[in-house]
């Protein structure tokens, strides 16, 4: 048992590890914070994360390295001890003076017009030598102060091992604490640049008291207690204890930061990659090193105990970790979604992480005690310790997460990790003369041959927050040095998902288009801003489909991807759909963080599109910031503009001012926009006044067209905020800012809540269309926004309209739409608002309305005033009529006798839709597979952005038939069998009709009938 301190000793000692603890809460605060920071400058692409970690773990090897030198001269380590905290604070303040000298220098080094120059060998060393440059004095002074303390500490052999181990054991418990207060509180409450304060208001009370313990009567190295070795001294002694552990510690160091990479990643998939997530993860990892370093103090008395202490730590490592990673898939299930996650999270980390790490953090004083020969050599021996141990954590921290992850993935990393546990276990053994040990380890490796660890499938389908585990067959499993990326085969298509959150649909060949908007929109809306634009980048590849639907006038493509692994998954698909992005010969894909990219490019763009997905991760968050939408903005032409996107899940109504009061900073001019379903923004900003005019939809019209925006006026259906209104939504909102990242710390929480804010209660107030209500042109955009299923904006600005009896129409409208028939007919059976005629919109509107609504009447001739006022108004209206009639006497092939008139109704008619229905059944009743792939293509837009109900549905599945397309027949099918049974029913009496020799092969429609038939005999 170690002999007590003397008893006016033992305040000053205590005081000591609060002081250790308060100085490692210090270490991780600023750790976090510079991360961060350096994120910012550097990117957050793998080559600039690995430089960051080996230079400010480098920093702490060289401090120890120095401090174990330098030893032998020191006499009074508290004084030392308290000057190196006041050079901690005073480098903490220098910090981002020289992060903006890197700054610089790196566009001076690496910048060019173009993006070649990204992402290449001589950047890594830069990041490497710069961040080692401005932390260098912080982090050799962290190094330091455990060998230091150390000196001071121990008077004993008796107490060489326990009281390094609870030095260190307080310094990582501190550590842990420091991890967790500024990811749950410092960061979110303060923001970056005081939480930083915090760390140096700490190191400024750590090194007042230990000034204060440094001017009391025992202000030099202690002199042995009574119980000291005869061989203790006041000199430093250099270690002459065991030289093997050196070795052993880097390699016990390798393996606990490869297990700190491969849990980090794997419980990303169950927790998120929020900073909440990642700061519960470490400090569940350093609680287990210091707690493992505190059971140490009873291994570490002796050398004989320690070296058996070691043998266990190493044993410890390999089965706790292999028994996690064996029961990792059941915890997954142990977590549901929903605000109340926190807790079983924190459980779910513990069990996954504490059992290696309590061995890990139990290594390190025995390895101590082994090396020091006795209590004059502990301060050395520590230092050198700590440095062979942090060397081989950055070997393995970088190794793992960079070449042997990606290349072993999980299971194979494992299996190597415990393997090399369990050699280094049998070499302890050996070197200790344990060999009895040695049939246990035996039987363990052959235990790891029979049982090596599976790769944790559900843990890996995992989405974060909804947890969610995906189905379907996987195509395509990569652990790439950002993310883990899975490609699903889903239906028709594939689904892209990083670390478990879903990226893209891809889909497969003869697709909606319209499916999928709003990366379509994300290409177009620029172009359709400045028809003139010739060069566009896009942050971000995902699926590809934003890349597929740039318009052909763009000459120059740049996209700029973070991982390597997306970029794989979508080249092994290519031939499996319509359209390959990467075979654009246009495209220039370049690998890199776009922070940096846009940093280090001094060329413009006249557009730049920026699609980075779930805003609240690491690697994501950085790009909705001031700083960036300022870094977009240097690298726009001056008529160029800007569109960003963010889901509607990610923000509430504050986050989402603030994200606007953000663009409206740095861009004179902000729209906002809805596309397709509207589960989406986009945000579209410029210095120049933003239009979408004619010349900018005909540029990609095709295009359009295939996403069922028809006209130039369609367009402005997506718009909710034009740049007056956006600056009055924003107004009085705090920024978005890399100090102060707001989506960071909010989003997290945003994302558990009940349900995202609707687009009507963020935007209904400032309604570009309201104006509109006071012309002749309401009630039309009344029609074309409840043909997109607007159905609240529509009756909110229905009544509005100016007009009496515009608005009675506009409402019977939105009646109808809503299911509400008797109601919506006796307003439009009012009466007639005037003489019908082209000029005359909202009576046409009217007569449209209620002709469709009494069309049986009106065919059988039971409606006679009806009919006579509408064919009065236009053309349009005897034609459609004629059309339903000869519907109704089975005869649509005559239909096309008049197929030319029925062409000639204009997109802005309320009768288009029918005209164009006419127009495809006839085609449809046609024995000529041209005529059917003809209707395939009149039929595309009215399904687009959504399906317009199952009878059009099933009309696709007849047309693609006849057309004998069989990935648009496939496709067809999987959409009707989400349709009613009736709807199935009458699609599949008609199959028949259509000659399948032509078609695809015909065992596409009998499984489908075969498998329908059987499902709807079951009871």
């Amino acid at each position: 048992m170690a002999s007590p301190a003397p008893l006016s000793d033992r305040p000053r000692w205590r005081l000591l590890l609060l002081c250790f603890v308060l100085s490692g809460a210090a270490g991780l605060i600023y750790q976090s914070a510079w991360m961060q920071q350096l994120g910012l400058v550097f990117g957050a692409s793998e080559l600039a994360v690995a430089a960051v970690l080996a230079a400010y773990m480098g920093g702490l090897t060289a401090g120890a390295l120095l401090a174990g030198r330098w030893l032998v001269h020191l006499q009074r380590p508290l004084l030392v001890y308290a000057l190196l905290e006041v050079a901690i604070a005073g480098a903490a303040l220098a910090v981002p003076t020289g992060l903006d000298l890197a700054t610089d220098l790196r566009a001076a080094f690496f910048g060019g017009p173009d993006l070649d120059a990204v992402g290449g060998p001589g950047s890594g060393l830069f990041y490497l030598v710069a961040t080692f440059a401005v932390l260098a004095v912080p982090t050799l002074c962290m190094g330091a102060t455990l060998p230091i303390l150390s000196r001071w500490a121990v008077r004993s052999d008796q107490q060489l091992g326990p009281r390094i181990a609870l030095l260190y054991g307080a310094n990582t418990a501190g550590a842990a604490a420091g991890v967790l207060a500024g990811a749950f509180w410092l960061l979110p409450k303060l923001g970056l640049g005081l939480t930083v304060w915090v760390a140096i208001g700490l190191n400024g009370l750590v090194a007042l008291a230990a000034w204060g313990m440094a001017r009391g009567p025992r202000n030099s190295t202690p002199t042995p207690d009574a119980e000291a070795s005869p061989r203790t001294d006041s000199r430093n002694e250099a270690p002459s204890g065991q030289r093997w552990v050196l070795p052993a510690i880097a390699g016990s160091g390798f393996i606990a930061f490869g297990w700190e990479v491969v849990w980090s990643r794997l419980l990303a998939h169950l927790l998120g990659g929020s900073i909440y997530a990642y700061g519960l993860m470490l400090a569940t990892f350093l609680v287990g090193i210091a707690a493992g370093s505190l059971l140490a103090t009873t291994w570490a008395r002796d050398a004989r105990r320690a070296g058996l202490g070691f043998v266990a730590a190493q044993l410890g490592v390999a089965l706790g970790s292999w028994g996690a990673f064996l029961a990792l898939d059941g915890l997954a299930g142990m977590l549901q979604p929903g605000p109340e996650r926190l807790m079983p999270s924190a459980l779910v980390a513990a069990l996954v992480l504490l059992p290696g790490a309590l061995m890990m953090g139990a290594a390190f004083p025995c390895a101590v005690r082994l090396r020091a020969a006795g209590a004059g050599a502990a301060g050395t021996a520590s230092a050198q310790v700590y440095a062979w141990n942090t060397v081989g954590a950055i070997a393995g921290a970088v190794a793992v997460g960079f070449f042997l992850l990606p290349a072993w993935r999980f299971a194979g990393m494992a299996t190597a990790l415990i393997a090399g546990s369990l050699a280094l276990a049998a070499v302890s053994a050996q070197a200790t003369h344990r060999r009895r040990g040695w049939s246990l380890l035996l039987a363990a490796g052959a235990a790891l041959a029979l049982l090596p660890p599976p790769t944790p499938w559900r843990t890996l389908r995992t989405a974060p927050i909804s947890g969610r585990v995906a189905e379907g067959e996987v195509a395509y499993y990569a652990v790439g040095r950002s993310s883990t990326v899975l490609l699903y085969r889903d239906g028709r298509g594939h689904r892209l998902t990083t670390n478990g959150l879903p990226e893209s649909l891809i889909q497969a060949p003869g697709g909606l288009p319209g499916r999928l908007a709003v990366a379509q929109w994300l290409s177009l809306l620029p172009v359709a801003a400045r028809p003139e634009a010739r060069s566009m980048l896009i942050v971000g590849l995902g699926g590809g489909l934003t890349v597929t639907s740039v318009a052909p006038t763009i000459e120059r493509l740049d996209v700029v991807e973070l991982e390597p692994a997306v970029v794989a998954a979508n080249r092994i698909i290519a031939g499996e759909r319509a359209t390959d992005p990467l075979a654009d010969p246009r495209l220039r894909l370049y690998q890199d963080d776009a922070r940096s990219a846009l940093e280090l490019a001094t060329g413009r763009y006249d557009a730049v599109v920026s699609q980075p997905s779930h805003p609240w991760t690491a690697s994501s968050s950085h790009l909705y910031t001031r700083e960036f939408f300022e870094r977009v903005d240097r690298r726009l032409a001056e008529d160029g503009v800007f569109v960003q996107w963010i889901g509607l899940k990610f923000v509430d109504e504050p986050l989402l001012r603030s994200l606007v009061a953000s663009l409206n900073a740095v861009f004179p001019f902000v729209e906002v926009y809805t596309p397709g379903n509207g589960g989406a923004l986009l945000f579209l900003a410029g210095r120049q006044s933003l239009g979408l005019d004619a010349d900018g939809f005909a540029a990609a019209r095709d295009l359009w067209h295939r996403l069922g925006v028809l006209q130039p006026q369609d367009l402005d259906l997506a718009r909710r905020l034009t740049a007056d209104d956006s600056r009055a939504f924003a107004a009085g909102a705090a920024l978005t800012t890399d100090r102060r990242n707001r989506l960071q710390i909010r989003s997290p929480k945003v994302l558990v809540a009940d349900r995202p804010p609707s687009v009507e209660e963020l935007f209904g107030d400032y309604d570009p269309l309201r104006p509109a209500m006071k012309s002749d042109a309401a009630v039309v955009l009344i029609r074309r926004l409840l043909g997109r299923r607007q159905i609240q904006r529509a009756r909110r600005l229905a009544s509005e309209i100016a007009d009496p009896a515009a608005r009675r129409i506009a409402t019977g409208l939105v009646d109808l739409a809503e299911g509400r028939r008797p109601r919506g007919r006796g307003a439009l059976l009012g009466p007639a608002v005037g003489p019908c005629s082209p000029s005359d919109t909202t009576e046409r509107e009217r007569l449209a309305a209620l002709l469709a609504l009494e069309r049986p009447a009106a065919i059988r001739g039971n409606r006679p005033e009806l009919v006579a006022q509408a064919t009065s108004c236009d053309d349009a209206f005897a034609v459609v009529l004629e059309g339903w009639r000869q519907l109704a006497l089975r005869s649509p092939e005559r239909i096309a006798a008049f197929d030319d008139r029925l062409a000639a109704v204009t997109v802005d008619h309320p009768l288009h839709g029918a005209a164009t229905i006419l127009r495809l059944r006839w085609r449809r009743q046609s024995s000529e597979a041209n005529y059917h792939r003809q209707g395939l293509g009149l039929l595309e837009p009215l399904l687009s952005p959504r399906p317009r109900g199952p009878a059009l549905l099933a009309e696709r599945v007849l047309l693609a038939a006849g057309a004998g397309d069989r990935d648009a027949l496939e496709d067809a099918l999987e959409e009707l069998k989400k349709a009613p049974p009736g709807v199935i029913r009458s699609a599949l009496q008609a199959l028949p009709r259509i000659s399948t020799e032509r078609s695809p092969p015909r065992e596409v429609l009998e499984e489908f009938v075969a498998t329908f038939s059987a499902e709807s005999e079951e009871p």
